[in-house]
């Protein structure tokens, strides 16, 4: 038996193994308080650090509920709660952050490989990411503050495996904790430059160089500035190679989707759910022996464009063929014709790239010299200034085009290939180049290859990409997610290194298909389920970041509401006008953000992904999402229909998180009685306690409530302890009736001593004459017969009739009457009176 506190990334509270179930963050959050601080609490203490805004005597009584709440959900263990202080105790009670501390303990911390791949195991992520108390500062104060100091640690322990790792060699591993450095903080330059040359020391030089253009693009769009001198100066060591191997060069691909944060995977896995794309791939590159052929690659973000492409790179090496492959990056869209210098300065780099250039004249070297270097040993004149003409460019441009395939396709060998990735990013330059190879093709021995996101295309992208498919290309690919049984077969394949403990099924259904999802989870371990791996977590951010204002504001206002959510909802919460609303919306599926699903009604919105909802909520400060979640609470309210049991749990969700207790109590009260009244006890039970948790005004009513539902559930213990604390706060008018109520549970127990002291006490307590009278009676009747008291049984059954009782309370009379009769052994009686 433990209590496991997880703090480090999601806050997580694990009983056993099993998660902890409680209806209110505010237990949840007085266990991260004790958890991480490792002290006791005033409790005085307590109810000002989680009800700031409510009088001493309020939070006080919320702070008695809400400890009584935990520990119920906690079995009574672990919590010790005297009359001035809260704490944990016990020696079963583990916090992921004792980890975090004995990794940086001592001495030889530094130089502890396995401490300190522990310590990184367990950091899953920011200080309790994403919890906060709506309506309180002080704890949020309180979290901020501690998120400093524990960053400090977590990158310490990072720093030092980094280095650990490194020394031994393990550069896949070094490279991890150096990615994950960067995630901490990406506009830390040093963390940056560090993971470049991790990844370029281990191989990967490709990575270091992604790497570098991120960086560019960070600073870029967050601070407006270059990069410093010295992390120029080592990605231009890295891309001219420049720098020394620690390890062997990768011979094959790791991924089945290229990662977009240099995150390295350590073992390759298999190619699935593409046999017949890489099929249709090999037999259009079999036919460019004469003439050259196109292919388009397009898909959403991490579907896989870029593992097919390095298959098809393996099948090209294996026949023997050459690839030149270059790929546009969102920061170098103003760069002009960027992918294609990346092309020749990679032809250029090879050794026999000199012998291959020798067949072209001097004047094509030379157009190609106005873009890059020439390889060293090529002399030819430099190029005369030309004045801009549609000549001079068709000079440059076919000068391009022929130095591309002498470097892959030289005469009398097979077809070269030629690649241009994520021509969604490319500058107009280089686009047209591409077109203009495309319409040059003949006698050209080279497969050309284009991929791009669709959703990624802005006006001119969208304008090449028709101007591609209009020539035709000789095939199209376009990929889709992957079926339930290709991510349990690479499932399987991974379970040497992680893959042991997936459950198949689960990760589909999480991943949702997504290939970049299912290899960046599995490269993560089973540790990492139900949270987004950290290269999807970049690449959500990275296609979010380019919506509009608008979009933005809708998507956010979208991702308050759920996963799915109506037209009518989002315009009123997003505080746009219809318009521009529709817009927005026409522009997130255009980015394939969000999709149009079928309504019969009202025009319902689904995220693409659930991942891609989390990480648009991430963006959203504080005080607007308050603000959002009461919008949406707001539309809910207006919206037209009958508030069902549903809407109302919606509006209770909303309003509790946008700070708004006292109306989210109403809300999930209300929801209770919706819920009892069709029968759904269990779910009655949950909101007519969070109704009580967030502080209802009619506490007492509540918890009589609660008291009938847990009675319907047959837990007796728990109704008793409801009603008792009904009677502990009512006033005399309303104790007669909670006297009834403990006196029906009781004799449901077979207690009948219990219940005749409750029941008598309910009769003392009641007027002659009312209503109520009546039907205490019958009860009590009713009682004195199950005990035997024949005699006490029958004057009670015509005390009650005395008393005026009518409809179903005279019926119940007339019953005990006739049970009795029967008893006593006269039918006759007995058959008059039922």
């Amino acid at each position: 038996m433990s209590l496991e506190i997880r703090v480090l990334g999601p806050l997580e509270v694990l009983v056993d193994g099993m998660p902890l179930r409680v209806d209110t963050r505010k237990a949840l959050a007085i266990l991260a308080l004790l958890a991480v601080d490792g002290r006791p609490y005033a409790r005085d203490e307590l109810a000002a650090l989680c009800w700031p805004e409510s009088d001493d005597e309020s939070a006080r009584g919320a702070l008695r509920r809400t400890l009584s709440v935990l520990r119920a959900a906690l079995g009574g263990r672990w919590l010790r709660v005297d009359r001035s202080t809260v704490a944990l105790d016990g020696p079963d009670v583990r916090v992921d952050l004792a980890v975090l501390d004995d990794a940086l303990a001592g001495p030889g911390a530094s130089s502890d490989r396995a401490t300190l791949e522990r310590a990184a195991a367990v950091a899953r992520g920011p200080f309790l990411a994403g919890f906060t108390l709506r309506d309180s500062a002080e704890f949020d104060d309180w979290r901020a503050t501690r998120a400093t100091s524990i960053e400090r640690r977590v990158i310490d322990v990072l720093d030092r495996l980094a280095t650990a790792a490194a020394a031994t060699g393990d550069m896949a591993r070094a490279a991890d904790a150096a990615s994950r450095l960067v995630e901490l903080d990406p506009l830390d330059e040093p963390a940056r430059r560090r993971l470049m040359t991790v990844l370029a020391e281990g191989g990967d030089r490709a990575g270091a160089i992604r790497t570098y253009r991120q960086t560019v693009a960070v600073l870029e769009r967050e601070l407006g500035v270059p990069p410093l001198a010295e992390t120029t100066a080592l990605y231009e060591a890295i891309r001219d190679d420049r720098l020394p191997l620690r390890v062997a060069r990768p011979t094959t691909p790791s991924l089945v989707a290229e990662p977009r944060d240099g995150q390295a995977t350590g073992r390759a896995l298999p190619l699935v759910g593409r046999a017949s794309a890489l099929a249709r791939l090999g037999e259009v590159y079999a036919s460019s022996t004469g003439d050259g052929r196109i292919v388009v690659i397009s898909g959403e973000a991490g579907i896989g464009k870029s593992r097919l492409i390095e298959a098809l790179r393996e099948h090209v090496a294996g026949a023997g063929g050459t690839t030149l492959a270059a790929r546009a990056f969102p920061a170098e869209g103003a760069i002009a014709y960027a992918p294609i210098a990346a092309l020749l300065q990679a032809g250029f780099a090879r050794p026999a790239s000199a012998g291959r250039l020798d067949r072209l004249a001097a004047g094509v070297l030379a157009e190609a010299g106005r873009l890059v270097s020439l390889p060293p040993g090529l002399t030819i004149p430099d190029p005369a200034p030309t004045a801009a003409s549609p000549a001079a460019r068709a000079r440059l441009l076919d000068g391009v085009a022929a130095t591309i395939e002498a470097l892959v396709a030289p005469a009398g060998t097979v077809p070269g290939l030629v690649v241009v990735e994520d021509l969604q990013w490319a500058d107009d330059a280089s686009r047209e180049a591409i077109r203009y190879l495309m319409r040059r093709l003949q006698g050209r021995p080279l497969l050309l290859v284009l991929s791009w996101r669709p959703e990624d295309l802005d006006g001119p992208g969208s304008a090449f990409a028709d101007a591609v498919e209009a020539l035709p290309p000789d095939a199209v690919v376009q990929l889709d997610r992957l079926e339930a049984a290709d991510v349990a077969a690479l499932v399987v394949a991974a379970s040497p290194v992680g893959g042991d403990g997936w459950d198949a099924t689960a990760l589909a259904t999480e991943s949702e298909g997504l290939p970049l999802y299912v290899v960046e989870a599995l490269a993560a371990g089973p540790s990492s389920a139900g949270e987004a791996p950290r290269g999807v977590r970049a690449l959500l951010r990275e296609r979010l970041a380019g919506v509009s204002e608008t979009a933005a504001q809708v998507l956010a206002a979208g991702a308050v509401i759920g996963r799915s959510f109506e037209l009518a909802t989002v315009r009123v919460a997003s505080g746009r006008s219809e318009d521009e609303t529709i817009d927005a919306l026409e522009e997130l599926i255009r980015r394939a953000i969000v999709r149009e699903t079928a309504s019969p009604g009202e025009p319902r919105y689904d995220f693409a992904h659930a991942r891609l909802r989390d990480a648009a909520l991430e963006e959203i400060g504080l005080a607007r999402l308050r603000l959002l979640h009461r919008r949406v609470a707001e539309a809910l309210r207006t919206a037209a229909g009958r508030a069902d049991a549903a809407r109302l749990v919606q509006i209770a969700t909303h309003e509790q998180a946008a700070g708004q207790d006292a109306a989210a109590a109403g809300a999930w009260r209300d929801a209770g009685r919706l819920a009892r009244a069709v029968f759904a006890n269990r779910e009655a039970l949950g909101h007519l306690e969070a109704a009580l948790a967030l502080g209802h005004p009619d506490a007492i009513g509540v918890e009589v409530e609660i008291g009938e539902v847990r009675t319907a559930l047959g837990d007796y213990a728990g109704a008793i302890a409801a009603l008792e604390a009904a009677a502990a706060s009512a006033d005399a008018a309303a104790l007669p009736l909670i006297e009834l109520r403990l006196g029906r549970v009781h004799a449901r127990r077979g207690d009948t001593a219990t219940a005749a002291s409750h029941l008598d006490a309910a009769l003392e307590a009641t007027p002659e004459g009312s209503a109520e009278r009546a039907t205490i009676l019958v009860e009590r009747g009713a009682v004195a017969l199950r005990a035997g008291d024949l005699d006490l049984a029958a004057s009670l059954a015509a005390a009650a009739i005395g008393a005026g009782a009518s409809g179903a309370t005279a019926g119940a009379a007339h019953r005990l009457g006739g049970l009795v009769a029967l008893r006593r052994g006269d039918a006759t009686a007995a058959r008059d009176e039922l």
